[in-house]
């Protein structure tokens, strides 16, 4: 931000300003906040709990006021020339809550005091300045609505996968992990819950980053903050804050530092009803202490000091403040800090909802036809679509393409960078631009465009090269002037310029990513020599923590998304790697202290001894062999990003950041040259990876989208070897290998949404097998998974598949899967609910007469089906007798085979005059 004269007038009298004027603080400070130039978050900063003098205040009350900009500095100097003539000492008239005691009137005006502030710093973030695009919501404070599940209690993850991954299985597989029943929720039914008037006790919030927990926690505060009828007393703090404090501390002194304003009443509130207060924690995943329940003493003494680290045991235990309600927030891999013993509620952010990305595209891209080519883009991709269910995501896709349907004509000529388009290409200005597309036009325009004749983007990391160059293209400093036009085909020369910027920034995030780190200090960048005000407004956030106990101020920072941050550590990776340096080696103090020269000198020399194409493949079997080394998932967006990065068409959208790549003639006759193929050697070991034994099967899904990214043309091949190999209804397959098998089918599925039928009978599929299917079984019309052996536990896959918002089955056949009845009860479960599938075939599942019933309670809510097949399934009298009973009431199913079953001549007899008496239903039976 520009400092205007009044500010530089301040930063230059400084020192005198606080000699002069520091005795009439309070009264400059009361008459700023009557005129609105500082808020009332700022006037408790200034007091500083009333433990800082005079000079000290001044001094606060100068730094704010810089913060607030060039009015309030001018606002403030115009106050001096009143404040000369007063007499030492002189102070505007105390508020009650200054004195001894509180009237109740006096305790509701602290309150509404309280609710104004927290409302005010729970307010909306906005990325970038780009208001109405970046934030998750629009003027007027209306969100885009998130999708949560929730559960009693939770269990421990036993699979290690990185969040993207996952993120779009979530949505179908509510209610499976651990057994428990989970559904899905509002947030208007989380609000309600945690601002009841009785407590809730400890409330986990889970979700990957980006996903919306931080919206929901500022949403949550805001509704708060403006129901007046609210009897919940609400104190937010996160946990980067309490990493701050190293000294024992009370409760008591901890809320009474944070929220001075509330001093005065303090001791009321903790004294009154707990379960009037919500606390809520945010960030469990970037606590620094241990959590230790096992050790940590009890303690249930508000007044009485302890570590940071054992009050939040004992608030977690419910030894302090018994009955008060607790949030804590956290990302997924985090939550095993808490044991489930302790959680009361689960709530899981899921993110968007396929109908909710729509309405956020509809949002951010302003004019109509853009964001209906943004969505009909990204809802052709599967694997972008998939991440979509994350908000921030939603996000980074939006600043990319938004408005890209504004270039046609002879913009698109301009922008193809002299080569003939075949496809109008270009980028959005991150504006809303009026739409020149003709109708039925295709006109999704990318940035890749402006470098060549490319087509459209088509996988996450060229979403991302979009990102980044959009980013400082259209919001780097001195952008602003000049048309879309003219500072894309300036772009080469932008990215060349802040390369190095790029590579040290790469490096942090690269150091941060092998860590596990997210925040960053001051001292983490100055060793990268990097100058924060250059990227708090592009790709780091500031977080300005004050230490309340010290009295001092720390900075940290962390980037706008961890998919940005492993973007940009796969960025660095891939520059140092194609210099022929080593990337891990420029992390090391001492290579950071290398002359340049000499480091390029030493890069050369390894380049000739080694050769460049052996150089680089070390370097990329090394990055893969980090990944593979760390179980735990939290490198594999890194390693997708590296594989789509070495990819010289993706790279190309970054003209000017990596060295020209060579071109080839594409026939001897063309004068016209293409970009060389994915690297081999990439290809192969990729490949090789997958038919690893000692792989595990979370990792070769991975393997699976680093050829996406890698733009594998042998995808496609092998998806239809996998169809044939299905349509051949081949043997069993060896258990091992299996498991891996059924994870590769099920990305590649993924990929070709569009197949109506999957047919996978008699292919020695298992419980575990079906698992890892979960996320493509319910885009399928048909599932034919007979003569397998699923057992209960694959029913419990089915369930969720039939309980996803997405499910398209329609006819299921699961017969001779050894299903059961306790298998047909899960089953039956979710076909109560479902509304899609009509055929249902079951034979040979031993379901006999308790199943039977199962079947006949179904038959009671059940409108859908319209054919049940129940041959060979042990069922007698009694349970033809059932099912006839819910028939009476059911009037929606056609056809009922009860062939092959235990039913006696009389049995048989009343199914066929019962079948006579109700009209459309059709029972095939036979003695």
């Amino acid at each position: 931000m520009a400092v205007g004269p009044c500010g530089r007038e301040l930063q230059e009298q400084r020192v005198k300003l606080v000699e002069d004027y520091s005795r009439h603080v309070t009264f400059l400070l009361e008459m700023l906040y009557r005129a609105g130039e500082v808020t009332e978050e700022d006037v408790s900063l200034v007091r500083g709990g009333g433990r800082l003098g005079e000079r000290d205040r001044m001094r606060m009350l100068l730094d704010v006021l810089q913060g607030r900009g060039e009015e309030a500095c001018r606002a403030f100097l115009l106050l001096l020339p009143t404040v000369t003539a007063m007499p030492a000492g002189t102070h505007p008239p105390k508020d009650a809550a200054h004195h001894g005691q509180c009237t109740q009137d006096d305790m509701q005006e602290l309150l509404k005091k309280h609710k104004g502030i927290l409302g005010r710093q729970h307010s909306l973030t906005d990325y970038l300045n780009i208001r109405g695009g970046a934030s998750e919501c629009r003027e007027g404070g209306t969100f885009t609505e998130i999708t949560l599940s929730q559960r009693v209690g939770y269990t421990v993850p036993l699979q290690y996968q990185h969040e993207t991954t996952e993120v779009g299985d979530a949505f179908r597989i509510v209610g499976l992990e651990g057994g428990r029943h989970e559904k899905m929720c509002e947030f208007r039914e989380v609000c309600q819950s945690l601002l009841s008037a009785r407590g809730e006790g400890v409330t986990l919030l889970s979700g990957v980053a980006g996903s919306g927990k931080t919206t929901v926690v500022r949403r949550l505060v805001r509704e708060w903050a403006t129901d007046t009828d609210s009897q919940k007393v609400i104190f937010s703090l996160t946990f980067r804050e309490l990493n701050l404090i190293s000294t024992p501390q009370s409760l008591h002194k901890l809320l009474s530092v944070h929220y001075s304003h509330l001093r005065p009443i303090l001791d009321h509130i903790l004294a009154s009803d707990p379960a009037k207060i919500l606390i809520i924690l945010d960030g469990l995943d970037e606590f620094c202490l241990p959590l230790d329940f096992a050790r940590t003493p009890k303690c249930s003494d508000p007044e009485l000091a302890q570590s940071v680290g054992e009050m939040v045991v004992n608030l977690i235990k419910g030894n302090l403040l018994p009955g008060v309600s607790l949030l804590l927030t956290s990302r997924p891999h985090a939550i095993s800090k808490v044991p489930p013993q302790q959680v009361t509620v689960l709530y899981s952010v899921l993110g968007f909802s396929r109908a909710q990305q729509q309405q956020y595209f509809g949002r951010s891209c302003g004019a109509p036809e853009a964001a209906a080519a943004v969505w009909r883009y990204v809802s052709s991709h599967q694997p972008l679509l998939r991440m979509c269910h994350i908000p921030a995501f939603c996000w980074i896709v939006a600043t990319a393409l938004r408005g890209c349907t504004s270039f046609l004509g002879e913009d698109a000529a301009a922008l193809s960078g002299g080569y003939p388009p075949v496809e109008p290409a270009g980028v959005s200005a991150l504006k809303d631009t009026p739409s020149q597309t003709p109708p039925g036009t295709n006109a999704l325009l990318i940035t890749a465009g402006a470098a060549g004749n490319l087509d459209k983007p088509a996988t996450v990391t060229e979403i991302y090269c979009c990102f980044l160059k959009a980013v400082l293209v259209f919001h780097g400093e001195g952008r602003e002037g000049g048309s879309q036009v003219s500072r894309l085909q300036d772009a080469p020369r932008v990215l060349r310029e802040t390369r190095p910027l790029l590579r040290d920034l790469g490096a942090l995030a690269f150091k941060g990513l092998l860590e596990r780190r997210f925040v960053f200090s001051s001292d983490d960048l100055g060793v990268f020599s990097l100058d924060c005000r250059e990227l708090s407004q592009a790709f780091l956030v500031e977080i300005l923590q004050e230490d309340r106990v010290s009295l001092t101020y720390e900075k940290s920072f962390h980037f706008i998304h961890t998919s940005v941050q492993e973007f940009l550590a796969a960025l660095y990776y891939v520059l140092e790697a194609l210099s022929g340096s080593d990337p891990f080696s420029g992390l090391k103090p001492a290579a950071m202290l290398l002359p340049p020269a000499l480091r390029k000198a030493l890069a050369a020399t390894t380049r000739r001894l080694l050769g460049q194409r052996r150089l680089l493949l070390r370097h990329v079997k090394k990055a893969f062999h980090w990944s593979e080394h760390h179980q735990s998932g939290h490198l594999d967006l890194f390693c997708r990003f590296v594989s789509g990065l070495l990819v010289p068409r993706t790279r190309l959208i970054l003209e000017g950041l990596f060295p020209k790549e060579p071109r080839r003639p594409l026939f001897r006759s063309h004068a016209h040259r293409a970009l060389p193929p994915t690297p081999h050697f990439l290809l192969c070991l990729l490949q090789s990876q997958l038919q690893c034994k000692g792989l595990s099967p979370e990792r070769q899904v991975n393997a699976c989208y680093c050829l996406y990214e890698a733009q594998d043309p042998g995808l496609s091949r092998r998806m239809q070897g996998w169809l044939q190999l299905l349509a051949q209804q081949a043997q069993a397959f060896p258990p091992e290998q299996a498991e891996r098998d059924w994870s590769e089918l099920a990305f590649l599925l993924q990929l070709n949404p569009g197949l109506p039928e999957l047919s996978l009978e008699a292919q020695g599929l298992d419980a575990q097998g079906l698992r890892r299917l979960l996320p493509v079984l319910p885009l399928f019309s048909t599932l034919r998974l007979g003569q397998n052996p699923l057992g209960p536990e694959g029913a419990a896959v089915l369930s969720s598949a039939l309980q996803s918002p997405d499910c398209r089955i329609e006819r299921l056949w699961v017969v001779a899967t050894g299903l059961g009845c306790e298998g047909l009860k899960v089953l039956a479960q979710a076909l109560k609910q479902n509304s899609t599938v009509v055929d249902l075939r079951m034979a040979i599942n031993g379901i006999g007469d308790v199943g039977a019933a199962h079947l006949a309670e179904l038959l009671r809510a059940n409108r859908t089906l319209k054919d049940i097949r129940l041959r060979d399934n042990q069922v007698t009298d009694k349970g033809a007798e059932l099912l006839m009973a819910a028939l009476i009431e059911n009037t929606t199913l056609e056809f009922l085979w009860m062939y092959d079953n235990k039913v006696s001549k009389e049995g048989v007899k009343k199914l066929k005059e019962f079948a006579k008496s109700r009209p459309g239903l059709d029972i095939k039976v036979c003695v």
